[in-house]
């Protein structure tokens, strides 16, 4: 049996959860700062100018001083759904940015017909690409992969003037050799791995 690459699949919370991470890092960098300026006392930065800028000591004495009397009915529920949808926000950024591992080559199946199923391995559908991208007078290797939903085409040529022209060649005959085998049109990513004058 071919053993199968393991690969993880992209978050799809990528972007929110570096936001949220690049705002907590740059609040702890700045708290950091403020400690440091408050330890060295340097140009007279004293523990009221670095409460003037950053209000920790004003923040610490109203948090210090909540009573009891202070949570009212309706504050109280404020606070705690406030709180719980935070929560639930947090941690469906965290089960969003989890890996998904998933094997990187997978059949080509059809829908049944009157005939039986059609089975299509990735082997094959590797070397009709294979075959197709060396059908370009400059390129001298070609290696196909076919990934999640996707076939990506590694190629060698001949001669680096003639790469861009090359490369969509290329692509455009491995599009058309798919349409041709009856095979599922999938994005065709080539890429030039280098070239041998």
């Amino acid at each position: 049996m071919i053993r199968q690459r393991i690969s993880l699949r992209r978050r799809t919370g990528a972007l929110l959860v570096l936001s949220v991470t690049v705002a907590f890092s740059l609040a702890l960098i700045y708290g950091g700062v403020l400690a440091v300026l408050l330890a060295l006392k340097l140009h007279g930065l004293g523990p009221d100018e670095i409460n003037r800028i950053s209000g920790y000591r004003t923040a610490y004495h109203w948090l210090a001083g909540l009573n009891r009397g202070y949570f009212t009915t309706a504050r109280a529920l404020v606070a705690g759904f406030g709180g719980l949808l935070v929560f639930l926000f947090f941690i469906s950024l965290m089960l969003r940015s989890l890996p998904r591992p998933y094997l990187t080559r997978s059949e080509l199946g059809f829908p049944i017909d009157d005939r039986g199923a059609t089975v299509v391995r990735p082997r094959a559908v590797e070397r009709i690409a294979e075959v197709a991208a060396q059908e370009n007078q400059h390129v001298i290797g070609a290696t196909g992969r076919l990934g999640d939903g996707e076939l990506n085409v590694d190629i060698g040529i001949d001669t680096a003037p003639a790469a861009a022209e090359t490369l969509t060649d290329v692509r455009g005959r491995v599009r058309e050799q798919l349409g041709r085998h009856d095979l599922p049109l999938m994005p065709v990513n080539v890429t030039l791995t280098g070239y041998e004058p």
